[in-house]
């Protein structure tokens, strides 16, 4: 810590922080979960914890940390949802060129069908 403080002090200073940090994760985690805007006096209000609180190191980093990661999550879940609209995209795309190639494909049997038929005729008008 860089200061000679007893044991004891430095122990109970960090339970303290700890407890300042769980409570600030939790007020987050309820605020995400309402829907509902979290910003600093979202978070003072909620937590009671005085607004200088949230500008120590060891508060913003894990503030920070929290959002970064929250952000991470959002465009990976961004990416996720363009992903799978371009497969939905391709898919239905790949849908409208197998049903087009049916139907060129019933229209040339049923034009070979025809030319068979004249075939016949014809064979048969040889025949004669």
């Amino acid at each position: 810590m860089g200061k000679n403080i007893p044991p004891a002090l430095a122990e109970r200073q960090e339970l303290q922080r700890q407890e300042t940090i769980n409570k600030i994760l939790h007020a987050i985690q309820y605020l995400m979960d309402q829907g509902a805007d979290v910003g600093i006096a979202e978070l003072v209000h909620l937590t009671g914890l005085s607004r200088s609180v949230f500008a120590k190191p060891h508060v913003r980093a894990v503030i920070d940390e929290h959002f970064r990661a929250y952000e991470e999550a959002m465009l990976e879940e961004k990416k996720q949802a363009e992903k799978a609209a371009s497969k939905r995209d391709r898919v239905k795309s790949k849908d409208e060129r197998i049903k087009r190639l049916i139907e060129e494909n019933d229209a040339l049997k049923e034009e070979c069908a025809l030319l068979r038929s004249r075939l016949f005729l014809l064979m048969q008008r040889l025949q004669e």
